[in-house]
């Protein structure tokens, strides 16, 4: 079973060994350098779970569910545009998307299956010591054995 703490690990050795020069956090207020991956459980929809442990008759299976902060610089408009599409994008060398599909147990030897869902909040505004930066979001979800 791979524990919250363990999948983002795992998340951040993955595009770490993938894309170059990625920054990767797990809370939007510690970016300091761009581009950057910040790895957050998912804001639930009303009534929504960021993990349902009721998978697999009950304990076989956790499903998290992600969300992936893509941040980049907010410098010229159409640039900050195309450095971000390359992340969002359903392939080339700095896809999430790809990097996930390739990449499904994220190096992990527990049954753990990672899936990008989508993109959400594309041309995002968010700002991290008083920086500004474009971004959008992946939710992905990851299923991991709870036994």
């Amino acid at each position: 079973m791979a524990s919250l703490t363990a999948i983002r690990a795992a998340l951040k050795e993955t595009f770490k060994a993938n894309i170059s020069n990625l920054n990767v956090y797990s809370e939007v207020s510690d970016v300091t350098q761009v581009p950057a991956i910040v790895v957050m459980p998912s804001r639930p929809a009303v009534g929504g779970l960021v993990c349902d442990f009721n998978g697999a008759f009950g304990r076989g299976l956790d499903t998290w569910h992600l969300e992936l902060f893509i941040l980049v610089a907010r410098t010229e408009a159409t640039l900050a545009q195309k450095a971000l599409d390359q992340f969002v994008t359903g392939g080339g060398p700095k896809s999430i998307r790809r990097i996930i599909y390739e990449n499904p147990t994220l190096g992990l030897s527990d049954g753990t299956d990672a899936h990008a869902e989508g993109v959400s909040a594309y041309d995002g505004s968010f700002d991290t010591a008083g920086v500004s930066h474009v971004g959008a979001v992946v939710r992905l979800t990851v299923r991991t054995s709870s036994t």
